[in-house]
């Protein structure tokens, strides 16, 4: 009924590596990734096609919005499940039997119609959680925040924290957790929001952008999404006895909110001049509860030192300086977005033909 081959072969013991490592090869891993049609999903979903690696992706969406995921894998090895019904525990617990990694990417950062917070990022892990329980899954990753806390200002960073608990009840020996920082990537919330932040304030206010506390309590170590799926690949091809149960990936370089949108500005090339608005912080903050204003202005990242990082895993840290520019340009005025031959920043004042070169 849930359309996966009962021809298979089943656990224990994974599949024969064979190949020479490319796409059209065998990891000797069947992972199912719970949350591939995510933000970062087809990031994860790519770096494990890259190596090999046979996937059981099941989802919610309409086909059609999944058929990109489908070149990340060779013929064969992507394996999709549409009309999930996440209330069907033996549903579940049939998606994850064939495999000897399962991933849970599930999770929204604010409430939708028909589900809260904790539906979403509490009692569906708890769900899947159960589902690799009974089948007996071996290694089960669950992706948290950085910032999750049961005492935390923001509900999302609240769910995230009672969503490991009841990972770690219902599976203490298979269990790994990797808490990641606010992630920036072409897809993501994070750097979008705060460049519109402060776009929405070019024309009327001439780039003075109000910030909590002007930004300079707010600290941010944000991390390449990325560099945080590669480092789940990683996990995954490791040898067992070589993985921890408790990841912590950060970015390479730890900014105050102030400092991290002027090193955004940078990039759309718009006027940026930090204020402090009270009056918006008791609105935003305690009266709409504004869920992105909550974690990505008044929340510092909780960085634990001597935890296991991305370096743990191979990968290097990007920075934003390094990547950022590939989207953030979108948000550069018209007449900024072309780049002068000798890459050096032309006077876009007064210039109303759009060509980007100085009168």
């Amino acid at each position: 009924s849930s359309g996966i081959n009962a021809e298979w072969p089943l656990r224990p013991g994974p599949q024969v590596l064979a190949g020479r490592g490319g796409r059209s090869s065998t990891s000797s891993h069947t992972v199912t990734v719970f949350g591939a049609t995510s933000r970062m999903g087809r990031y994860l979903v790519n770096s494990l096609g890259q190596v090999g690696t046979q996937m059981v992706i099941p989802h919610r969406a309409d086909p059609s919005n999944v058929l990109y995921l489908k070149l990340s894998g060779d013929l064969g090895q992507m394996h999709f499940i549409p009309g999930v019904d996440f209330n069907d525990i033996d549903a579940l617990t049939e998606y994850v039997q064939y495999s000897d990694v399962v991933v849970n990417l599930t999770g929204r950062d604010r409430k939708c119609l028909h589900y809260s917070l904790k539906d979403s990022n509490v009692t569906l892990t708890h769900k899947i959680a159960r589902a690799c329980k009974d089948a007996g899954v071996p290694t089960f990753i669950h992706m948290s925040h950085v910032n999750a806390n049961h005492d935390s200002i923001s509900e999302f960073l609240r769910t995230k924290a009672l969503s490991e608990e009841v990972v770690l009840h219902e599976l203490p020996d298979a269990a790994i957790i990797v808490r990641a920082s606010d992630c920036f990537h072409a897809f993501d919330r994070f750097s979008h929001y705060l460049a519109r932040h402060n776009q929405k304030h070019f024309s009327v206010r001439q780039g003075y952008t109000s910030l909590y506390k002007k930004g300079l309590e707010t600290l941010k170590q944000p991390v390449y999404g990325v560099d945080v799926m590669t480092g789940i690949k990683n996990i995954i091809l490791m040898n067992d006895e070589d993985r921890k149960r408790l990841y912590q990936f950060v970015g390479p370089q730890e900014y105050t909110l102030q400092e991290l949108v002027k090193v955004i500005t940078g990039m759309t090339l718009r006027p940026y001049q930090p204020v402090n608005n009270p009056i918006e912080t008791l609105v935003m903050g305690n009266i709409l509860q504004s869920q992105n204003y909550i974690r990505y202005q008044m929340v510092s990242d909780d960085v634990i030192p001597g935890l296991p990082g991305l370096e743990d895993v191979g990968i290097t840290p990007a920075n934003l300086l390094d990547v950022g520019l590939g989207w953030l340009r979108a948000y550069r005025n018209f007449w900024c977005t072309w780049d002068p031959m000798d890459g050096k920043r032309s006077d876009t004042s007064g210039n109303i033909f759009g060509s980007g070169e100085a009168l």
